[in-house]
């Protein structure tokens, strides 16, 4: 048997609305994303597994990774022998952190690898995202990228490859609460503006070309500064229940962004130091996170989706 890990992934990391991704590694040994293991079997089979397997449909033919097993042996490589293939759902549906990205990412890289079919990076990057647009409603490439490729990406059809990898502070750590409750991704991009004025796109296009730019030039204390999502923050903050009191409560405790991860309810605040994180986990953990939700300190994760051995 072969088992392959995706990570958990920020989708618009603040400034980069539908265009920045960053995957997720918690500190130690705690890996958070979903893994799927496969190997030959007489005929193709496909169960789901794991912490948050009961919150996905009953039918496997509604799941998202077997849809991904038949339209690989149908469209991709009808030659690839038969497989059992087991979805281990270690993601919660609906937190913000990517969980469907998770579950494409992990099938189609082991059905990759298995049938030794060896799809380029954008033939891959692009299946992945066709079957993540069946969740969000359109082909969003900033959690699909980051959970495949690793660390963070600036990504979209008209990028290059669809990915270039961006360089990140050595002192940055990402603390991620997840409060516990779902927020569904197509509400949550409906309460989006349809439109922007002409001020509103060019502050925006400033602001993600200078973040990336001092990115390039390891000017990483000037990035963090223009960390502001003035897009989909002001529609999505109402949705989530004790967002606004973090938002002011952890740039006291050291937190130098206050963000939505992905559509929500996940936050996220980036510090520069690990104590400065330890202190905002501890007031998220007392005050954001119930007890059907988490927190982590991270790091990105910069292997991406991986074989486990």
């Amino acid at each position: 048997m072969r088992t392959f890990f995706a990570p958990a992934s920020i989708g618009n990391f603040c400034v980069g609305f539908d265009s920045l991704g960053a995957a997720l590694a918690p500190l130690g040994e705690q890996l958070l994303g979903d893994i799927v293991h496969i190997e030959e079997a007489e005929q193709d089979e496909f169960r789901c597994i794991g912490e948050y397997a009961d919150k996905l449909p009953s039918n496997q033919e509604e799941n998202l990774a077997y849809q991904c097993l038949s339209h690989f042996r149908a469209h991709v490589n009808a030659d690839m022998p038969n497989v059992s293939l087991t979805l281990e759902k270690r993601l919660p549906i609906g937190s913000g952190l990517g969980s469907s990205a998770c579950s494409v990412v992990a099938t189609f890289a082991a059905l990759n690898a298995f049938s030794q079919t060896a799809l380029s990076q954008v033939q891959m990057i692009e299946l992945m995202a066709d079957f993540e647009a069946k969740v969000s409603g359109a082909r969003h490439y900033d959690n699909i990228t980051p959970c495949y490729l690793g660390g963070l990406q600036l990504t979209s059809e008209i990028v290059p490859d669809r990915a270039i990898a961006l360089p990140t502070g050595a002192d940055w750590h990402i603390v991620v609460a997840f409060p516990g409750f779902a927020l569904n991704t197509a509400k949550a991009r409906a309460v989006l503006p349809t439109r922007l004025n002409l001020g509103q796109s060019v502050t925006f296009a400033q602001r993600l070309a200078a973040f990336t730019a001092l990115l390039q030039q390891q000017r990483f204390n000037e990035a963090v500064q223009l960390m502001q999502d003035e897009i989909a923050e002001p529609s999505r903050a109402p949705l989530i229940q004790g967002y606004k009191e973090a938002q002011l409560s952890l740039p006291e405790l050291g937190a130098d962004v206050v963000s939505i991860s992905g559509a929500g309810p996940t936050l996220f605040a980036l510090c520069t130091s690990l104590d400065r994180a330890k202190r905002c986990e501890d007031w998220l953990n007392k005050n954001y996170v119930n007890e059907n939700g988490f927190s982590h300190i991270c790091k990105f994760d910069n292997q991406g989706t991986r074989e486990l051995t």
